[in-house]
C-alpha cells in the first residue's frame, strides 16, 4: 500500500466511531439502564434544542426553547417512551451513534410490523460527557 493511502486509512480508522456503536439499536434493558438518572441534552430535527432529566423513579423533567414540563418516562415494546403533563408524548426507537450520541426515531407501520421511520426525530447526549453527535450544541439551555 502506498504511504499516502496508509496514512488516509489510519486517519479514517481513528476518526470513525468505535466498532459496533454506529447505528446500534438499543434493547429494552439497555435503554432503561442507559437513561435512568441521566440528563440528556439534545436537538430536534428542526434545530430546536432541549434538555430532559430521566429520574430513577420514572419521572421526567423537560426544558426546551419553548418552555418546561414534567411527566414520566418508561420503556415499552422495545421503545423509549416520554409522556408529559402539559404536552403529548410518544415512544421512540433508540440507536447509539458513537460513544455519546443517541438517535431517536418515531415508529411507523410497514408490512404489518412496527419499524423506525427513515428520518430521525431527535438526537441527544449525556450532558456530563462530550457529545459525539453529528450536530453539536451551539447554545446552553
Amino acid at each position: 500500500m502506498h504511504r499516502p493511502f496508509r496514512f488516509l486509512a489510519l486517519l479514517g480508522s481513528l476518526l470513525a466511531p468505535a466498532a459496533g456503536m454506529a447505528g446500534e439499536p438499543l434493547g429494552e434493558a439497555e435503554i432503561a439502564s442507559t437513561f435512568r438518572g441521566m440528563t440528556l441534552d439534545g436537538i430536534y430535527r428542526d434545530g430546536e434544542f432541549f434538555s430532559e432529566t430521566y429520574n430513577e423513579d420514572g419521572s421526567i423533567r423537560y426544558h426546551g426553547q419553548t418552555g418546561a414540563d414534567s411527566g414520566e418516562w418508561s420503556v415499552e415494546g422495545g421503545r423509549f417512551c416520554t409522556f408529559y403533563e402539559g404536552a403529548e408524548g410518544a415512544c421512540f426507537f433508540v440507536e447509539r451513534d458513537g460513544a455519546n450520541c443517541f438517535t431517536f426515531t418515531a415508529p411507523e407501520e410497514k408490512d404489518g410490523h412496527t419499524v423506525p421511520q427513515r428520518d430521525w426525530t431527535s438526537r441527544g447526549w449525556d450532558r456530563t460527557k462530550p457529545s459525539t453527535c453529528p450536530t453539536a450544541p451551539e447554545i446552553q439551555l
